[in-house]
């Protein structure tokens, strides 16, 4: 397992630009109700309610982050990772019930024709707003895959959507005041439905990741390359992962020669595991299962798997 003291350096490296973007958050969701308000522009402040909702999601990735690092127990005997993919998909279904929300609000504007014409505040807010969140989704989105966490992707995700709602809500200001007073609310419609879209892509990736989903080819391919170069593996017949938060863990199976001792196929297991480890950091545990080199071609114990080691990998 990983030292608890990378946890605490990564739950440091989170948790600083979570902080950094709940006071960005703050003062942004602030300035654009009152320019929302102030402007007369329905868009703006369905806008300012996307904003705040991105301090609950903030507010869930740090608990996730906590949680997450927190070391193997015996209630928890592969860690506490996947807090962070339920925190992600939390987030996820945030952003969808915000978009419903403002999607609604915005159809019952135009159904009642209640939409004036936004003041000039409002589209200075949506410019703002534009290249605030643009700049939190960066730099979110790069602590996110430094420290490869589902959870803080997700928080990037959000702003990134706050983003381009921006895009929408300047777009909608603007022909409002060019006398299409409906596009405010329009433009409200159109930030609902990109969000609850967003929303749902969140939701797919952290149910994937909760259900044990495969690692990416690269990773497995990393994998096989790392034990076929390890002195007395004969083959590999079963390799499986699973993902938890920003770490993984490896199942395998690997043939041996069925003359050697216990001693000897036990070591081979051991330098199997730092193998992997070597070339993929983020792998957190290895389960090796040792078995003749025959045994999956005629003993059910061996699933019937063919070897997955490619020619020159042993």
């Amino acid at each position: 397992m990983k030292s608890q003291d990378a946890l605490e350096d990564r739950f440091r490296t989170g948790a600083r630009v979570s902080w950094g973007n709940m006071a960005a958050n703050l003062a942004l969701v602030a300035f654009k109700l009152f320019a929302g308000i102030l402007g007369k522009s329905s868009a703006m402040v369905a806008d300012a309610a996307h904003s705040a909702s991105d301090l609950v999601a903030t507010s869930v990735v740090l608990m996730s982050l906590r949680v997450s690092k927190k070391p193997a127990d015996e209630d928890h005997p592969y860690g506490h990772g996947k807090a962070e993919p339920v925190a992600a998909k939390i987030v996820g279904l945030i952003l969808v019930a915000a978009g419903v929300v403002i999607g609604v609000d915005s159809v019952r504007k135009i159904a009642s024709g209640s939409y004036t014409e936004p003041g000039r505040i409002a589209l200075v807010a949506a410019i703002l707003s534009i290249v605030v969140k643009e700049a939190m989704y960066r730099i979110t989105a790069a602590t996110a895959r430094k420290i490869e966490s589902s959870a803080v992707m997700a928080e990037a995700l959000h702003h990134r959507s706050d983003a381009y709602s921006s895009v929408g809500t300047f777009v909608g200001i603007l022909g409002a005041r060019a006398g299409l007073t409906v596009l405010d609310p329009i433009a409200g419609i159109a930030v609902a439905a990109l969000i609850v879209k967003m929303g749902l892509d969140i939701v797919k990736a952290s149910s994937e990741e909760l259900m044990d989903t495969q690692a990416d080819p690269d990773t497995l391919s990393a994998v096989q390359s790392a034990v076929g170069a390890v002195e007395g593996v004969s083959d590999v017949h079963y390799l499986a992962t699973r993902r938890y938060g920003g770490y993984a863990h490896v199942d395998l199976r690997i043939g041996v020669d069925p003359s050697i001792s216990v001693v000897e196929g036990h070591d081979i297991a051991v330098e199997v595991e730092q193998a992997i480890k070597d070339v993929c950091p983020h792998v957190i545990g290895v389960m090796v299962h040792v078995d003749p080199e025959s045994v999956h071609e005629d003993d059910p114990a061996g699933h019937g798997y063919p070897n997955l080691l490619q020619p020159g990998d042993s």
